[in-house]
């Protein structure tokens, strides 16, 4: 519980916290009758109703399927997100280096950000064909650029003071990096991972929309195909709690990794 209230960005008296899960409690209860209301509005043909829905998740459970498939979408993820996020949390670090190499790729990288990545797809079949390689190339792409922006304004938030003052005290290009740059940086790194994280699964299953056999993107799509409503939300629903998941051990690593800032999380009202 403490874990929940060290990750909100303002600070939680005590004497509160204890009501946030519940809260959160309430929330989902009222999307659930929201939920349900719709489906009785709309009807259980174009909006299955949440009794249906877990219990086809509940059926999928059984049968194996949904492991396998949440398996393969969240292994692209994760391999995508290896990929796009290390390499896009790194650059702006090597870029610091160089300013001049910095102002020069700017609007490069400005320019490959605004590509409709959807609109490469068709290319990354082609090269690499509709196997596992294309869906982690794809998310790769998407999260690159989340996690470059988001390292780089680390990058430039810190204090040249302070480098300015280590340097004086002979610190070496290494340890100014290592303690301070980084320091300043990791925040901003966790920021970018709140956003990338998500966008690695949901890029994963429009990966598995445009070409796949096997993952949640494929049963949803195929689901689709047979007019299978309640196959299509279950899928849905799934790919939301996998990334509720994923988000809930980020704020988890958020908060042990962030346990020496000074923060208020320990003021009374």
């Amino acid at each position: 519980m403490s874990a929940v209230a060290e990750s909100l960005p303002f600070p939680v008296p005590r004497s509160r916290r204890r009501w946030i899960p519940y809260g959160r409690i309430g929330v989902a209860l009222a999307c659930f009758a929201l939920w349900q209301f719709g489906s009785y509005w709309m009807g259980k043909e174009w909006l299955p109703g949440p009794v249906a829905t877990f219990a086809r998740i509940w059926d999928l459970a059984l049968s194996a399927q949904l492991f396998r498939d949440s398996l393969v979408t969240f292994s692209e993820a994760a391999a995508g997100m290896i990929l796009g996020g290390v390499g896009g949390a790194a650059l702006p670090f090597l870029l610091r280096l160089s300013p001049r190499l910095l102002k020069a790729s700017e609007p490069f990288l400005s320019a490959a950000f605004g590509v409709p990545k959807l609109a490469l797809a068709p290319l990354f079949i082609l090269w690499l064909g509709i196997g596992i390689m294309t869906k982690i190339v794809f998310v790769a792409s998407i999260v690159f650029f989340l996690m470059f922006y988001n390292g780089m304004a680390g990058i430039l938030s810190v204090d040249p003071r302070l480098v300015a003052m280590a340097r004086v005290a002979g610190a070496s290009q290494w340890q100014v990096t290592r303690h301070i740059v980084w320091n300043t940086t990791v925040p901003f790194l966790f920021a970018g991972l709140k956003i990338a994280l998500p966008r690695a699964i949901s890029g994963a299953v429009v990966g598995e929309f445009i070409a796949a056999d096997s993952g949640l993107g494929w049963y949803i799509n195929n689901s689709r195909s047979l007019n299978d409503t309640v196959g299509v939300l279950a899928g849905v629903i799934v790919v939301t709690i996998l990334v509720i998941v994923v988000n809930a051990v980020l704020q988890r690593s958020q908060a042990r990794s962030l346990a020496w800032r000074p923060v208020s999380r320990d003021m009374v009202v």
